[in-house]
């Protein structure tokens, strides 16, 4: 190595000036421990979401039901199945093995009345569904939302955790990410200000939902003719009276069909529904395409969250907030200067250490270290990764870990000097000779962070980047490098051991 020892040292320069480079124009971003900031524990109610697929399992069935001809009593959903009430018991078993063939549903059959309920596999499909859309749509509305690094996670099979680093206005955080956005436009059928008086006029196919005020009732259609899913786009916009309102512009698809419904229900009135609240429900002048507002006394703040949670679709199921952590900036500084000072220490102590115990070859594992801090802030960097508190100590750790590979070095020449080789023969032997023990412990330690990356959680997972960049580093500081250094020493003149 020798031969090339200038343009490795050349190599050198160039990756310290890349590395101190790549930190200031992309610095750490610090976690939520350090930076102080919001945590939710989440997790979905699926019985909503449940009662919605039996909703629409009900209305499948109805259609099947119509297209053979077959009679029936009534057709309706609850919380775990769907009743159908046939007239015939030989009807019955018939339709029980249609549906069993076209739907992923077990059938119970009483005389001519079937309980339809899906299967355990089904549900269990549904609820790692139902998850998985809503870590996505979270992400979305937060990413909108302007956080910085924000972790959206699984934790467990059903439970989500979500990070929100500098972020400390709880209830607005609550309001956009539990928000299930559940848009819907429907035909009024009457409205009251009294709800007994509607459910005298109640159907099955009908629903009674209150004002946004809570001052009338609506008795609508349960079938919507738009939905969240059909919006291409929403924004802020004013009303008439020049007050924040929410403009959405619909699919191409949606807006021939909500033209053709408005043309033949001009003169009605059409709710617009979020929430399972009506937000107001104005009278259809003239055919609508692909376009509308909501109106409802907004204040700014309201419309923009509204329009920013329309945008980036429904909830799949509402969530339940299990569990709420606020960690204030004082403690996030508190944290990082504790952890500085530790890591200060540590690397004092360590220095004297090893300049006491291998005098100037000490200074170059110490030159080393400091190098592979750097390279490992420096691809936290650019990687995007976030510092947590428990990052802080995989960095010492880490830093623990590179000097055990110098050690092993040195102790090795050492031992070569002993058996009489010269001292430059001791450095090509030691660092031959201990280099398959060397990159054995660092393959091990990537592989132990990538589990505890991959089945982490949080914190887990904080701890286990730092330790997988740190041991990348550590390979090319502590081996590469350190022979770099020992050669400039010996060339020097200056290497004692």
């Amino acid at each position: 190595m020798r031969k090339h020892l200038k343009l490795h040292l050349l190599g050198l320069l160039l990756l310290t000036l890349l590395s101190v480079y790549a930190l200031v124009k992309h610095p750490v971003n610090l976690g939520l421990d350090l930076k102080g900031g919001i945590e939710f524990v989440l997790e979905p109610d699926f019985s909503v979401a449940f009662k919605r697929e039996y909703e629409s399992l009900a209305r499948r069935i109805k259609e099947l039901l119509k297209e053979q001809k077959v009679p029936f009593l009534e057709v309706y959903a609850d919380d775990k199945s769907v009743v159908v009430e046939l007239l015939s018991g030989e009807d019955a078993l018939k339709l029980a093995k249609e549906l069993e063939k076209r739907f992923p549903v077990k059938v119970e059959v009483k005389d001519a009345t079937l309980r339809v309920a899906f299967r355990e596999s089904y549900l269990e499909e549904l609820k790692d569904a139902i998850v998985r859309q809503s870590i996505e749509v979270i992400r979305d509305r937060i990413d909108k939302l302007g956080v910085t690094q924000p972790v959206v996670s699984r934790a467990g099979k059903y439970r989500i955790i979500v990070e929100l680093p500098g972020f400390l206005d709880v209830e607005r955080a609550k309001k956009i990410i539990g928000s299930t956005a559940s848009l819907e436009l429907r035909l009024v059928v009457a409205s009251s200000a009294s709800r007994e008086e509607l459910e005298k006029l109640k159907t099955p196919e009908t629903e009674i939902l209150p004002s946004r005020d809570g001052t009338e009732w609506f008795l609508l259609e349960k079938l919507p003719v738009v939905t969240g899913s059909d919006l291409k786009t929403a924004y802020v916009g004013v009303d008439e009276l020049g007050q924040p309102a929410v403009n959405f512009e619909l699919k191409a698809e949606a807006a021939e069909r909500f033209g053709e419904f408005t043309e033949k229900n001009v003169g009605r009135r059409l709710a617009i529904v979020l929430e399972d609240k009506v937000v107001s429900a104005p009278v259809i002048r003239s055919r609508i395409s692909d376009r509308g507002q909501i109106t409802g006394g907004f204040t700014s703040q309201e419309a923009e969250d509204l329009a920013l949670i329309l945008r980036t679709g429904s909830l799949p199921a509402p969530l339940k907030f299990l569990q709420e952590r606020v960690v204030g900036p004082s403690l996030g500084r508190d944290a990082i200067e504790q952890g500085v000072k530790a890591g200060i220490l540590a690397s004092v102590l360590l220095a004297l250490l090893l300049i006491a115990r291998y005098k100037t070859a000490g200074l170059t594992a110490n030159l080393s270290i400091l190098l592979n801090v750097l390279l490992l802030l420096a691809s936290m960097g650019l990687l995007g990764a976030t510092l947590t508190l428990p990052g802080i100590a995989g960095i010492i750790l880490n830093m623990g870990i590179a000097v055990d590979s110098n050690v092993l070095i040195f102790e090795r020449v050492k031992e070569e000097l002993r058996l009489g080789n010269t001292l430059a023969k001791a450095i090509e032997l030691g660092f031959k000779r201990t280099l398959p023990a060397v990159w054995d412990t660092h393959v091990t330690l990537l592989v132990a962070s990538v589990i505890l990356f991959q089945f982490g959680s949080g914190p887990v997972k904080g701890f286990a980047t730092t330790l997988a960049l740190g041991t990348l580093a550590s390979f090319i500081s502590n081996v590469y490098y350190a022979r770099v250094f020992l050669e400039l020493l010996y060339k020097l003149n200056a290497l004692k051991i």
